[in-house]
């Protein structure tokens, strides 16, 4: 219908929300311009010799352009566009002369500047099917295209198309390496979780079989039942930890803050025969499986080390929290510390399995940290573990 202005509205599609859904879906507008998308416009001008070409995405209420040669603008109103009219066309949509053309020819882009005669454009669509915007070329004098001029054009509007979906291919494909990604990464805590219980509570057992062997050697320690029931305790205490990692694992659940210096309080009290020290303290980012960690760090302490003492440490700097844990032990030899904290890799006698410290190491990393192991002076090993913190335990 014409208004009083004697020009017609650009028309509303009878799919405009789902249409406007898929150019969101694109995420290009309002974007800086692009050489891909200019080669495309600069050679329209260059084929046809006309003084304006653009790709022109078609917004709720105003016409953008995601490139456009010979106009300062980037926008204008949806309602006075000649893309506004083409975008509904099954072909190309021409106007040879606008001024003979009822639709436009009172059209203020055309009894004003640019004062446009010629118009032609070809409608681009989205992967969907909808129509999301034109390529158009215009002039400022009366034309006809011939079908050789129309099949370039056609041309040039599929590679324009072409860019379109290729950047929202891209971004489904980027979305998709983020969430293999996740798989992936989901699959191999859940590996390292497996192999966690099955450690410890290999550890705890060897332990309680020791124990109970000495006793019925009728060599057992005066407080041989007590360590026996804090290895039970510990067993217990494994168990419930699998079902909060499942819960890290399945649900996406984000890292919580753990006052180490707490933490390691009630980790201590399952290992009665270790003198312990811990100074400091400080808050990290991690999940329920830093608790594993620690007690693994311990023991292997415990029984690698040979050791009755253990001085814990927590320092607080530049948002990094920094654990070290020093036995009084035996050391670790030169020859091996490279090979620590590889899977399957053992040293000693103590039957373990090869994975303590290889779970470890990739939990540290698993929270953003990193973990190493030094000699001590005189005697013994540190253990120094490095986490994302927050400052000082509040």
């Amino acid at each position: 219908m014409l208004t009083q202005l004697d020009y017609q509205k650009a028309p509303i599609p009878s799919d405009e929300k789902e249409r406007l859904n898929s150019l969101k879906r694109l995420q290009i507008l309002d974007t800086p311009p692009e050489e891909r998308f200019d080669r495309i416009t600069e050679m329209a001008l260059h084929l046809f010799k006309v003084p304006i070409s653009t790709v022109t995405l078609i917004d709720s209420r105003r016409e953008w352009f995601k490139s456009c040669q010979g106009l300062p603008e980037r926008e204008g109103r949806r309602a006075i566009s000649f893309c506004g009219h083409a975008l509904l066309s099954e072909d190309i949509f021409i106007i040879p002369d606008a001024r003979k053309d009822p639709r436009f020819a009172k059209n203020p882009m055309v009894i004003g500047k640019p004062y446009i005669r010629f118009y032609a454009a070809i409608p681009l669509k989205s992967a969907d099917g909808k129509r999301v915007g034109v390529f158009c070329i215009k002039d400022y004098k009366p034309r006809k295209l011939n079908k050789q001029k129309i099949n370039l054009l056609k041309s040039l509007a599929a590679w324009a198309e072409l860019e379109l979906n290729t950047h929202e291919i891209r971004l489904a494909i980027e979305s998709r390496e983020k969430a293999e990604k996740k798989v992936a990464e989901l699959n191999e805590v859940l590996r390292l979780s497996y192999k966690t219980l099955r450690h410890d509570l290999l550890n705890i057992l060897t332990i309680i079989k020791a124990d109970t062997e000495m006793y019925l050697r009728g060599r057992a320690k005066q407080d041989i039942f007590k360590e026996i029931f804090a290895s039970i305790d510990q067993g217990v205490n494994s168990i419930k930890h699998l079902t909060g990692l499942e819960s890290v694992l399945y649900t996406g659940t984000p890292l919580m803050r753990y006052p180490m210096k707490n933490l390691i309080n009630n980790i201590l009290q399952f290992f009665p025969s270790i003198k312990f020290k811990v100074e400091g303290d400080g808050v990290v980012w991690a999940d329920q499986a830093i608790i594993s960690v620690l007690e693994n760090i311990i023991r292997n302490a415990k029984d690698h080390g040979k050791t009755d003492r253990i001085d814990i440490s927590i320092s607080n700097g530049n948002n990094i929290v920094k654990i070290c844990i020093t036995d009084y032990g035996v050391g670790i030899p030169n020859n091996i510390k490279d090979q620590l904290f590889q899977e399957g890799f053992k040293y000693g006698d103590s039957g373990h399995t090869g994975l303590g410290l290889y779970i470890i190491k990739k939990t540290i990393e698993r929270y953003g940290g990193e973990v190493e192991i030094t000699n001590s002076k005189p005697r013994g090993a540190t253990f120094i573990i490095k986490l994302p913190g927050n400052g000082k335990a509040v």
